[in-house]
């Protein structure tokens, strides 16, 4: 486990402890030797947008800014594990136990963690509690809707050997299917509103792109 120390040392703690995890699940993915940079970090950016997101959420929802924040570093810290929302629930609790992080406001992160996994919940299911976990949730999937996403669908490894238009109809398809679901999955509606807006630029990017690929066409 890494190490920061100082005021509010476990901020740093976390965000040390999700660009390790992120750092070695990338270079099982590209499958590079061990020290090596891989030739793109997704889970790195992807964690780093939802702290970003996360932080956001808890303003406009007046969740706590602190839960929300350590849920939001450390919610992949066991991606590709077995229930990795579980597994990482685990984590988190002794990751902070080791730190100066408000041990009443633990048990909220490690909530949230246990409840963020999956893509879309049930139709007319109630906003998850406590409303950090709804806040990690939102942030969560939010982190892949819009043309940011489209951009990490580009960079990822299953996507090597792809010809650009296979890339195209399999992102086309993701977001017609999964990700459609997650927009009217939101728990909050400052989230949801976000998630309706992100969803139609990735839409109108696809369309676009469609049609570039059909010009010239007899």
């Amino acid at each position: 486990m890494v190490q920061a120390q100082g005021a509010n040392a476990w901020r740093e703690l976390c965000r040390q402890e999700a660009a390790f995890q992120a750092k070695r699940e990338a270079q099982i993915a590209w499958q590079i030797e061990d020290g090596a940079d891989a030739p793109f970090n997704y889970r790195w950016e992807h964690v780093q947008r939802v702290v970003q997101l996360a932080l956001w959420l808890a303003v406009e929802t007046d969740a706590d800014p602190e839960a929300a924040e350590a849920a939001a570093w450390l919610h992949d810290i066991r991606k590709g594990e077995p229930d990795h929302g579980q597994a990482g629930a685990v984590a988190a609790a002794a990751v902070l136990a080791h730190s100066d992080f408000p041990a009443a406001k633990a048990p909220l992160v490690v909530e949230a963690i246990r409840q963020h996994a999956g893509l879309f919940r049930p139709e007319g299911a109630p906003p998850l509690e406590p409303l950090e976990a709804a806040v990690l949730w939102d942030a969560d999937k939010l982190s892949k809707l819009g043309l940011e996403a489209v951009a990490y669908s580009l960079s990822a490894p299953f996507v090597q050997g792809r010809t650009l238009a296979e890339r195209r109809r399999d992102i086309a398809e993701y977001t017609q299917t999964v990700l459609s679901r997650s927009v009217t999955s939101m728990n909050t509606a400052p989230a949801r509103r976000l998630a309706e807006r992100r969803f139609a630029d990735m839409i109108s990017a696809l369309e676009l792109w469609a049609q570039d690929e059909r010009f010239g066409e007899a």
